[in-house]
């Protein structure tokens, strides 16, 4: 292992030298106005939207919420309103992830609409392909392909009653796992050339959303601050842990779960800030990834989201899954001490030019080692991005996960890799073209060094 407290430190000074300009707003509140972002702010918001891992369904509300908004306008247009800077409008959308929602109106009357269609359909896919170069050799193989079906039934002005179907493919290569010590971000489900990534059912209004099935967690509301590399990444928070999907534990894509997320508008409106965002999920008897024949009893995600109007967000989570029989010689044999525990900070601030986001996570019996050895932790992501000319950016990070220095059964094992890529938006981040090097120092539970990945890619969302 070389350099690992020097890589830190110039991986930091590298994303914090990220402009940290923007422009100044001075929205006027009007009794009956809803503060609407600028066009470069939409643009920013919706690039944000597509660049990682998202919940369609959170994108189709984004789009309810926008059609809502719109109608408000119109409405309002002999209302005058005040000048709003143009570069953050562009950030904004781009940064609007899979977990979040759009903003709830402030004082306003649903307008009334007439519905042409009340029930729709719609079909969609992304196909992810990558090229990697590693010590062990080099693959050509998926990197997280999917396609989905998702429908809704719009019951009102405001609310809509919704399903969602999506598959994920590893028909190019099973193997991609076994060149990644992080499992490649619970996209592989080695073994299966077709898996279930989503399928939930739900019911969406301005103020509240429930669903029940496979969904991104309420973890994920703050875990995907950092989850954004087209190649690597997520390994380090126990988003995915013990090289799943997330799914058992709750903190990933959760397996059937029971999830509520309410938008909370009480603070000052002086503080320009959106409406508090409180995420509750729960789940029961699944079982305890690595440990054959034994089951969590229940489980319990808790997060929470602060965004003010300026697009820099606050976020904590956390997930408790509980274990039932701790002296079980299959847990015991497994490294656990304890329930599972999952505790989440991060932040992030981003504009059309750039985007910044931490996440530092306190794992106890939540993530494993290598070998599949559970452990009490600290782990920690960085991601930044930077708009160099046109189409091109150029991101960094790092991932950083390490036992206590008391959790001996993890042997020498220490992740750590830090991330440099070039990437061409063909169509925001939908569509798009990606090289990425990950420098590794990670050590595995038993000594060994793993080598250096050089990934290419290609990303055609439809």
């Amino acid at each position: 292992m070389f350099l690992r407290l020097p890589l830190l430190i110039a991986l930091c000074l590298v994303s914090f030298a990220v402009p940290a300009e923007t422009g100044s707003a001075l929205p006027i509140y009007l009794t009956e106005i809803v503060e609407q972002p600028t066009p470069e702010q939409q643009q920013a918001r919706k690039q944000v939207v597509s660049e990682e891992e998202e919940d369609p369904q959170a994108q189709s509300t984004t789009e309810h919420q926008q059609e809502s908004d719109a109608l408000e306008l119109r409405q309002q247009e002999t209302v005058e309103a005040s000048e709003v800077d143009q570069d953050q409008a562009n950030a904004q959308k781009e940064v609007k992830s899979e977990e979040e929602e759009p903003s709830f109106k402030r004082e306003e009357k649903v307008p009334e609409v007439v519905v042409k269609e009340p029930l729709k359909g719609n079909l969609y896919g992304s196909i992810r392909l990558r090229y990697r170069s590693t010590d062990a050799g080099s693959i050509l193989g998926d990197a997280g392909s999917r396609a989905g079906l998702e429908a809704e039934w719009h019951t009102g002005p405001d609310a809509w009653v919704y399903a969602r179907l999506e598959a994920g493919f590893n028909v190019l290569d099973e193997l991609d796992t076994l060149l990644s010590a992080g499992g490649g971000g619970g996209e592989s489900e080695q073994g299966d050339s077709v898996f279930p990534r989503l399928y939930t059912v739900g019911i969406e209004t301005p103020v509240l959303v429930a669903s029940y099935g496979k969904t991104w967690s309420t973890y994920y509301r703050i875990a995907n601050f950092t989850d954004r590399f087209d190649s690597a990444g997520s390994d380090a928070v126990g988003t995915f842990n013990a090289n799943t999907d997330g799914g058992a534990t709750g903190t990933g894509r959760a397996d059937s779960v029971l999830q509520t997320r309410a938008y909370v508008d009480f603070l000052p409106e002086a503080w320009k800030v959106k409406p508090f965002n409180l995420n509750i999920q729960l789940q029961g008897d699944q079982p305890i990834p690595r440990v054959d024949g034994v089951n969590y009893l229940n489980a319990i995600g808790l997060s929470a989201v602060l965004e003010s109007r300026s697009d820099y967000t606050l976020g904590i989570a956390y997930n408790l899954a509980f274990i039932e029989d701790l002296n079980d010689p299959a847990v015991q044999a497994a490294g656990i001490s304890g329930d599972a525990q999952a505790l989440l900070i991060g932040a992030r601030w981003f504009d059309e030019q750039w985007y910044l986001g931490l996440t530092v996570a306190r794992l106890s019996n939540h993530e494993t080692t290598d070998q599949g050895t559970y452990f009490i932790g600290w782990g920690s992501e960085l991601y930044a991005r930077y708009k160099l000319i046109k189409r091109y950016w150029l991101v960094a990070g790092y991932n950083w996960l390490r036992p206590d220095a008391d959790q001996t059964q993890a042997g020498e094992y220490e992740l750590l890799y830090g991330i440099f890529g070039l990437r061409y938006s063909i169509d925001d981040f939908n569509r798009l073209a990606y090289a990425e090097w990950r420098v590794d120092s990670t050590i595995s539970e038993t000594g060994e060094e793993l080598g250096n990945i050089l990934t290419i890619g290609l990303r055609w969302d439809f």
